[in-house]
């Protein structure tokens, strides 16, 4: 069952914990295959992480098997998978972009 909290994580945060989740070794193979922009953006997400509930955990595990992750999946199968919360493209900031996009210059 999901925590009122798990409904409030965004991809990135998603992203974050499920890095956190695979381990050093694994997530650091994961990484190494994302582009520059991606790692910015993820990497600070990673980092900003502190308490991982054991219901979150088991909540962002289940969605990410649900999008496909296998345990025997290759590091680029699996950043396929997480890029599946972004529908096929590289990992952004939503946010930010539509930061950026709505800004108006005087």
């Amino acid at each position: 069952m999901l925590d009122e909290e798990d409904l409030f994580l965004n991809e990135l945060e998603k992203i974050a914990i499920f890095l956190l989740l695979l381990g050093l070794k694994r997530a650091g193979s994961i990484i190494e295959l994302m582009d520059s922009d991606e790692i910015k953006t993820i990497v600070p997400r990673i980092s900003k992480l502190k308490e991982v509930s054991p219901e979150m955990q088991k909540a962002v595990w289940a969605e990410f098997e649900q999008l496909g992750y296998e345990d025997q999946m290759s590091p680029s199968s699996a950043l396929g998978v997480i890029r599946v919360l972004f529908n096929g493209s590289k990992i952004r900031d939503k946010d930010k972009k539509n930061f950026f996009n709505n800004r108006t210059y005087r």
